[in-house]
């Protein structure tokens, strides 16, 4: 099968990774997209790497089963703690949400002071603390985890008194050391993106991994001739395949929020519980 016409593998733990989902959409129309949410063991932030490296790796098995021709790790839990080792244990192409986050940060900071969020797996990895240090040594890092912004997002509370209440509570704290520049660490935290942004102020950029990856991805995959021949083309949104593996846990709210949110179509979650059977293919 021509290569330019394989499918991308998309896993997070969940839906937050339709952030990321977006972004290569509109980065890539032509191309299609199979993702699959780990509801089942959501989230992975707090979970130790052994556990989530036996989801990933689980799903990544999943995704060469269906033939796919790159995967992304729209996870940046999974991204964290093993984008480096999966690269050498997966004979395709590999990305990942840090993937050029830290030169998208030197270009938009001015006084060098970044403050990170994300769950405690992504802070505790330190993966983007090193990423920024390997690219400018005299950043200032402030560095935050988060757990209950996944808990919003999966919810579908996006906005609210409620929830700028904890967003407050969360970045309160990092605002006050005078950075210029947030990493949303997590691909849960864009959907909060409008009361983050209310609480920072205006002077401070966001930083969404998801948009830098994306155009990575994109810039690698067409040296290596991998990009659609109609790269130029959107393709019906129907040729995508969402699944997850446990339905009960993606919320109604979030499917009558979320899809608005991402300016996607009616979303149609299939489950697709890999886990129960080591050998399932499909």
């Amino acid at each position: 099968m021509d290569v330019t016409k394989k499918a991308i593998g998309m896993l997070d733990s969940g839906v937050g990774g339709l952030t990321v989902a977006r972004e290569v959409m509109k980065t890539m129309p032509a191309e299609k997209i199979i993702y699959f949410g780990d509801t089942l063991h959501l989230p992975y932030g707090p979970k130790p790497k052994k556990d989530v490296k036996k989801y990933v790796y689980r799903i990544i098995d999943y995704f060469k089963h269906r033939n796919v021709k790159t995967i992304i790790l729209a996870c940046n839990t999974a991204t964290s703690m093993l984008l480096k080792e999966a690269r050498k244990d997966v004979n395709m192409p590999l990305f990942g949400t840090i993937d050029g986050v830290a030169a998208r940060v030197k270009s938009v900071s001015e006084n060098n002071k970044v403050g990170i969020i994300g769950t405690k797996g992504t802070i505790n990895s330190n993966a983007y603390q090193e990423a920024l240090k390997n690219e400018v040594t005299d950043f200032e890092i402030y560095a935050k985890a988060c757990p209950r912004f996944v808990e919003l997002a999966e919810k579908g509370d996006f906005e609210g008194d409620k929830v700028e209440k904890i967003v407050r509570e969360y970045l309160l704290p990092i605002k006050q050391k005078g950075i210029d520049t947030l990493i949303l660490g997590c691909t849960h935290y864009p959907y909060l993106m409008p009361v983050i942004k209310k609480v920072m102020g205006e002077n401070v950029t966001l930083v969404n991994p998801a948009e830098t990856m994306a155009l990575r991805a994109k810039n690698i995959m067409a040296v290596r001739g991998m990009i659609s021949g109609k790269h130029e083309e959107p393709i019906s949104f129907k040729e995508h395949k969402f699944y997850v593996s446990d339905l009960n846990k993606v919320s109604i709210e979030f499917l009558n929020k979320g899809t608005n949110f991402l300016n996607l179509p009616n979303l149609d979650f299939e489950e697709q519980n890999i886990f129960e059977n080591k050998n399932k293919n499909v």
